[in-house]
């Protein structure tokens, strides 16, 4: 499928409707470049699923439904992962989802918010009931000053081969606190595309040698945005995550992209508005089905 053009004028709500519309071509390059990956997208809703145990990897998203389809939608979708051995999903929702209250509605059949998740699994990624910021920037408006700002001996590097995608997810597992098989899930879908193939870009910074922060770059929906920023406790507020948050984006503003877009938990707020992004209004949230049979 074609990518969205590149946004060149857009309004808060135009960019948080393209934050999410760069997270479904996330989805779609994944179910694409991974063997035995299945997508399957309509005007009511969509779903993807892919053989990495993360729920980033199996999904519903795009919901438009009336409110007396929902609980048909849940049924449907509960028994279309189930019956592929999958052992959970996270349900999104955002800017356009419909209905209004289908949050509470997955609640109520016993998915987990977001808030409730990241106390279960991954307490580093804390946000509220109402769900993660969605961010933006301008990439024209955002200065490199942050690169200049952090410690000798501070270092960003793409990740090229097997060692540095290792140390990339220990700085992810570590600083976000996710179980191993979390992190070791972008380990095994990056390194099966392949590391010249893969859709995403992922990042490393190296403090005199030590891995200590990360970062990924995905381009989709005519925006930059970065997911996975992560910077080890001992090497924070020291201009780190300032840093690694922003090199992806000045290299997707060198090739053409103009706007970028992101999610942020309640802590990584204040790094994103220091080097130029700012609140849409717009809250993303997910919802984590377990197979509990």
């Amino acid at each position: 499928m074609a990518d969205t053009p590149l946004r060149s004028v857009a309004s808060d709500g135009d960019l948080a409707i393209a934050m999410t519309d760069n997270l479904q071509a996330l989805f779609r390059a994944m179910a694409a470049s991974l063997p035995g990956g299945e997508i399957e997208e309509s005007q009511h809703s969509s779903r993807h699923l892919t053989f990495p145990s993360n729920p980033m990897f199996k999904g519903v998203w795009n919901t438009r439904l009336a409110a007396d389809e929902v609980d048909a939608a849940i049924d449907a979708n509960i028994a279309w992962f189930a019956g592929r051995g999958a052992q959970f999903f996270f349900w999104w929702t955002g800017p356009g989802t419909a209905p209004p209250d289908l949050g509470e509605r997955l609640t109520a059949r016993c998915f987990l918010s977001m808030e409730q998740t990241s106390v279960a699994l991954a307490q580093g990624m804390a946000q509220t009931e109402d769900g993660a910021p969605v961010m933006a920037a301008d990439l024209r408006q955002v200065s490199d000053a942050p690169l200049q700002r952090t410690p000798p001996g501070f270092v960003i590097e793409e990740v090229a081969n097997l060692s540095s995608l290792q140390a990339w997810k220990d700085v992810v597992v570590a600083t976000y606190q996710f179980p191993e098989w979390a992190g070791q899930a972008w380990v095994d879908a990056t390194a099966t595309i392949g590391f010249g193939r893969r859709p995403w870009k992922l990042f490393l910074g190296r403090l005199d040698g030590e891995p200590v922060a990360t970062n990924m770059l995905f381009t989709g929906g005519g925006v930059a945005s970065i997911l996975a920023v992560a910077t080890l406790p001992k090497a924070q507020r020291r201009g780190i995550g300032a840093a690694i948050s922003l090199k992806p984006l000045l290299d997707a503003r060198a090739a053409g992209y103009r706007f970028a877009t992101l999610w942020s938990t309640e802590e990584g707020l204040a790094v994103y508005r220091r080097i130029g992004f700012h609140d849409t209004g717009a809250r993303l949230n997910r919802y984590l089905w377990r197979n509990q049979s």
